[in-house]
């Protein structure tokens, strides 16, 4: 998580048809083709959740884990509107090769991974979904999900200045739905999915210390990224481990 300028988010605009019966009706044909579970129940007020990367060209796995965590209640229920912002880099060659696809993810709430942009965000009364590994998950090398979260602190610094709880989040299935391979740093993933089941896990909130007068000091920070860490690795661990005992 770098510390460049913002980049203000893009207010949504949920009175666009393309959310009701664009958006909802992908969402809930791909849950249903790959008959998405989902177990525990998502944060309501503002929150850090946390997760692997996950797989594939667009991540659609991560895609319908914002869809169950944010979106679903909204749409299906009326609830309050989605509060949710994704924290991705942007601007990268596969935007450039799909048409519309940078105009989708603005609409989908992400915002650029730069500290400040996150703060802005939190400050604002958002939630915000981080994925620490970043790239160094997003591989077909990481089907295994081993979390690769060495240095990555941003979020943990985040949390303490601004004393939100930390929820981990796990998705499961998406390197069976999108296969790939790798050849050297270059990762080649199925353009269409197969009908591999998803699991989706979310864990209880982690209480964070306030501290904002030392939300840069490794001895506040590094334990509660630490423990995140170990949460969030338990927690697709178990995972992984219910959907080989329930096929």
């Amino acid at each position: 998580m770098s510390a460049a300028a913002p980049v203000p988010a893009t207010p949504l605009d949920f009175s666009r048809w393309r959310y009701r019966f664009g958006y909802r009706n992908l969402a809930r044909w791909m849950a249903r083709y790959h008959g998405m579970r989902v177990t525990g129940a998502p944060l309501r007020g503002p929150c850090i959740y946390v997760t692997h990367h996950g797989a594939g060209y667009l991540n659609v796995d991560l895609a319908l884990a914002v869809y169950f965590i944010a979106w679903r209640d909204w749409w299906e229920a009326e609830g309050p509107p989605p509060n949710l912002r994704i924290a991705a880099a942007v601007g990268n060659p596969l935007e450039r090769a799909i048409p519309g696809l940078a105009g989708i993810k603005r609409d989908a709430g992400l915002i650029d991974p730069s500290e400040r942009s996150c703060l802005q965000a939190l400050e604002a009364g958002h939630q915000l979904l981080i994925t620490p590994g970043g790239h160094r998950e997003a591989s077909p090398r990481s089907r295994h999900y081993r979390l690769r979260w060495d240095n990555r602190y941003g979020f943990a610094r985040l949390a303490v200045r601004t004393g939100l709880p930390i929820v981990p989040l796990a998705t499961v299935g998406g390197y069976a739905a999108y296969p790939g391979f790798a050849i050297g740093r270059l990762s080649f993933w199925s353009p269409l999915p197969l009908p591999a089941r998803l699991d989706l896990a979310i864990g209880a909130p982690m209480a964070v210390p306030h501290d904002p007068e030392r939300w840069r000091d490794p001895e506040v920070v590094h334990p509660v990224q630490q423990r995140a860490r170990a949460a969030t690795q338990a927690l697709y661990d178990d995972l992984l481990s219910r959907r080989r005992r329930r096929p």
